[in-house]
């Protein structure tokens, strides 16, 4: 049985949650961006999941041993399939995407998942799809075709795009796919032991791409922060944040990262935000402001 406080979790460690996973996750594509052409996409991608499972295991095996060992066959399965549908297909294909397109395009691209979560919710969870959850959707969407189309080719290639809106479907799954998870193991557990095996599935991937495997010497205090900060801390966050917010709704928090990332990129890299990329933004922000304002009623209504 779960403790009383997480039924009734204290707002502001929610808040803190939520606004720490935006800065780690808007994090990410700028301290890969500076070296995303002397290292290996995929051997980035590997190495921050690594370096995140290792500094959160001491912990869960501190706190959680009896658990793990209560953990069924099946569960197990849950969390091998999970963690290696999020490790190497959809955080491989947004490391495509950072490695092919500018840091904010891949940030945003990345944060237009909630639209992905909303679908999914109610494909798999049979979550109400009302007018107004599709019109937010169709604004959403609408972001996206104005940031791929009048992409700058110089930079945001067809590839890395394509990669982006795979990441962004893939992580809307994973999302949903994570919240019972979650709410039954809860989130260092899952982040940890779905990890763990799909770390192992990686190596032949790494193997058979000839992406090597231990990164250049410079490459280190990047790979560090993106596994510590954007990587281990952040998804930690996310999922605890998932213990007591429903899936769409925790997907929200992504609606600030597109202007957060467009900003740290304009500092830090020195990226010019274009006419386009503003606007498939304004369009996408719009689209899940839509739904926030639209949960917010319902549940007032309630």
């Amino acid at each position: 049985m779960q403790p009383s406080h997480t039924n009734h979790p204290d707002k502001f460690v929610v808040a803190f949650y939520l606004v720490f996973t935006v800065i780690a996750f808007s994090s990410i594509e700028i301290m890969v961006n500076p070296v995303r052409n002397d290292i290996a996409p995929l051997l980035m991608n590997f190495w921050r999941f690594l370096i995140a499972t290792l500094i959160l295991l001491p912990t869960l095996l501190w706190t959680s041993r009896d658990k793990i060992r209560r953990l069924r066959r099946e569960d197990m399965r849950d969390l091998i399939i999970l963690g290696s549908m999020n490790i190497i297909l959809t955080m491989g294909a947004h490391a495509m995407c950072i490695k092919y397109a500018r840091a904010s395009t891949a940030a945003i691209l990345i944060s237009a998942n909630p639209l992905a979560t909303n679908f999914f919710a109610w494909l798999l969870l049979k979550e109400e799809m009302t007018f107004k959850r599709i019109f937010a959707l169709l604004l959403g969407f609408a972001g996206i075709v104005l940031l791929t189309y009048k992409a700058d080719a110089a930079m945001d290639t067809p590839y890395g795009m394509v990669a982006g809106v795979i990441a962004m479907a893939g992580f809307g799954l994973f999302t949903v796919l994570s919240k019972r998870l979650v709410q039954k193991h809860g989130g260092l557990m899952v982040m940890v032991l779905s990890c763990l095996p799909a770390l192992v599935l990686y190596l032949p991937v790494l193997y058979f791409a000839d992406a090597g495997f231990w990164p250049p010497a410079h490459t280190w205090p990047n790979v560090l922060g993106v596994g510590i900060i954007g990587t281990g801390l952040g998804y930690l966050t996310f999922l605890k944040s998932l213990e007591f917010l429903s899936a769409g709704r925790c997907s929200y928090l992504f609606f600030f990262k597109p202007p957060v990332a467009m900003f740290f990129a304009w500092l830090l890299l020195g990226e010019q935000i274009s006419l386009s990329a503003f606007l498939g933004t304004m369009l996408i922000m719009t689209g899940i402001l839509t739904e926030i304002k639209r949960a917010g009623q319902k549940a007032q209504s309630v």
